[in-house]
């Protein structure tokens, strides 16, 4: 083992280090543009950053050299963590780490000693100090192990998957360990190198922990390597970088327009063989890997945008008869604060209201409710209204009391407020107990009905199929009360407040089970939905047994019609009743056989 001396003063820079340790590992004459970009970010960058590159870059090689870096330069005091999705990913770069180690000269004198640790999973260098944590360690993110870790620079890398990351409560288990990362990293003791966490990663999605908790609460600094330059005219290739794409990428592109859609990193990947990569994917998938955007696959998970929705003021007395929804930048309410996802940070006021009908004309106002299962679930009400095919949101609601009688009356003045005709309950819970309490207090105060409505099938399937279409197609009206009350409601409870809100449930729901929380409000407006539209499906059957039945007459009546009258109005496509006009206003009478 080779005594440990300083590093010399033309390998201090971490990019001539790179350079150093690829030629003698005959992997590359010297780092590509975008690699030698993310080696200064690496070493100049802040001591909380995220570093975000395209499939293929090499992020986790300038990783491992950076942590051989840190090591070659203060091999006494540093302590490396190294946590994976899992440890058996980790431990792909600590084996990189030691093969380099054992093969580089300037490396050797960082041997393991015979009587250390010295195992992939943790060794020390040579000349480290007697210490209780190794000079270097993999670990699973989520492994219990992590905790009374300590180090002196954490390279999470790849920690979020699919696997730890798709229900809620996956979320909360990696964002405790991405927390414990912060508790276990050792303070600064006047060591020449900083304290640092620094992340390797793509988000999959806009609530991505890397984007929704790193970056938006913990102020954690991000930076963006995609594969191709994007337009910086086009928002929808711009934006998704949030101000974050590397500044050299930027500064290149918007000083020759020509690079657009041009490889960034033409060394390692050309057109060509971008081409051949992105032939076998989808679209959102090239864009997620190669371009660093994730907004595509979040539209593709999440099947309800909040920008589909109207909102306008309602009185509950008249409904609009015709509405069309618009998304110009003159149409958006700046003044609703949104929890959408990404771009979907605004609702939308209709461009074109054309008449007004009363409630007593026309249409229907009902009041649904989905009764409390147990534990945390809320009491959930939702007043929707129906006209022309249009469905509006009067007012939504939730309360964790269960059903106590002050519960009971709040929902029957909601009915009497409204002037429902309509009141379903959600029947699975309880065995009607719920409307046996409820009705009572109904018949008291506004005479209607309580109906119930059993539901089957998972959950999360069952809203998105009912309340999606609605959305998408702009059919679901929301009253601007019913927002402001709802970003009201959720600022008051910090703990739970937005996630029992129903703006912040419809653009998070997906198809996974699970993935809400807490949905109870907007099953609310799903059964509403429901209830509405399987009235008008039965509506439109009565209306086509009716043609039938009307169909069939004609045809008897065209049967026994001497004169052929009958016969040549059907064949032309005229109704039958157009005779008498056709005939001089005189009908002849029809005999029987």
């Amino acid at each position: 083992m080779t005594s440990w001396q300083p590093l010399p003063d033309e390998l201090q820079p971490l990019p001539h280090f790179a350079c150093y340790l690829l030629r003698e590992l005959q992997l590359a004459e010297m780092p590509t543009k975008q690699q030698l970009s993310i080696l200064q970010w690496m070493e100049h960058g802040p001591d909380r950053q995220i570093t975000v590159g395209f499939r293929g870059v090499a992020k986790s090689t300038m990783a491992a050299f950076y942590a051989l870096w840190r090591l070659r330069l203060d091999p006494f005091n540093e302590k490396i963590l190294i946590p994976g999705s899992t440890a058996e990913k980790a431990v792909e770069i600590t084996t990189f780490m030691l093969r380099c180690i054992r093969d580089i000269d300037i490396l050797q004198c960082l041997m393991p000693r015979p009587d250390g640790r010295s195992s992939a999973r943790a060794f020390d260098v040579g000349p480290s100090i007697v210490d209780q944590s190794p000079s270097v360690r993999a670990v699973g993110i989520l492994s219990p192990s992590l905790t009374g870790k300590r180090c002196t620079c954490a390279i999470p890398d790849d920690i979020e998957t699919l696997n730890n990351s798709i229900t809620p409560l996956k979320q909360e288990r990696l964002a405790q360990a991405v927390t414990e990362l912060e508790a276990i990293l050792k303070p600064d003791e006047g060591q020449p190198l900083p304290r640092r966490i620094m992340y390797l990663g793509t988000p999959h999605l806009e609530t991505s922990l890397y984007l929704q908790t790193l970056v938006r609460q913990r102020h954690y600094q991000i930076r963006f390597w995609p594969a191709r330059y994007p337009n910086p005219a086009d928002p929808d290739e711009i934006d998704c970088y949030e101000g974050s794409l590397d500044p050299l990428l930027s500064a290149e592109v918007e000083d020759d327009e020509s690079l657009v859609g041009r490889p960034t990193d033409p060394e390692r990947f050309g057109h060509d063989e971008l081409l051949k990569r992105e032939m076998g994917m989808t679209r959102a998938a090239v864009q997620l890997q190669f371009q660093l955007n994730c907004r595509l696959s979040t539209m593709d998970r999440f099947p309800i945008r909040l920008g589909d929705l109207i909102v306008m003021d309602l009185d509950g007395k008249t409904l609009p008869e015709t509405i069309s929804w618009a998304s110009a930048p003159e149409q958006r309410i700046h003044d609703l604060s949104s929890p959408g996802l990404g771009t979907d940070r605004w609702y939308h006021r209709p461009i074109l209201v054309n008449g007004w009908v009363p409630q007593k004309e026309a249409w229907h106002c009902g009041l649904f409710i989905d009764p409390a299962g147990r534990g945390s679930d809320e009491l959930a009400w939702t007043v929707l209204a129906e006209l022309n095919g249009n469905l509006f949101v009067l007012e939504n609601g939730g309360t964790t009391r269960g059903y106590e009688p002050e519960v009971l009356q709040l929902l029957a003045e909601k009915a009497k407020r409204w002037n429902v005709n309509i009141c379903v309950a959600e029947s699975n819970m309880g065995d009607g107990m719920f409307s046996a309490l409820l009705q009572p207090v109904m018949s008291r105060i506004h005479a209607v009905t309580v109906e119930e409505e059993r539901v089957s099938g998972q959950k999360e399937r069952r809203i998105i199929d009912t309340v999606a279409p609605l959305v998408q197609q702009h059919r679901l009206v929301v009253n601007t009360e019913v927002i402001k009350n709802d970003w009201l409601g959720a600022e008051r409870d910090p703990e739970t407040g937005h996630v029992r809100s129903l703006m912040y449930q419809l653009s998070r729901i997906t198809v996974e089970r699970g993935c809400l929380q807490f949905d109870d409000r907007l099953d609310s407006l799903a059964l509403g939905c429901k209830w509405f539209v399987d009235a008008a499906a039965q509506d439109q059957q009565i209306a086509a047994a009716n043609r039938q039945e009307e169909m069939e007459d004609w045809m008897r009546q065209a049967w026994f019609d001497e004169s052929g009258a009958f016969i040549d109005s059907l064949a032309m496509g005229y109704r039958p009743q157009r005779l008498g006009r056709a005939y001089g206003g005189v009908q002849r009478p029809l005999t029987k056989a």
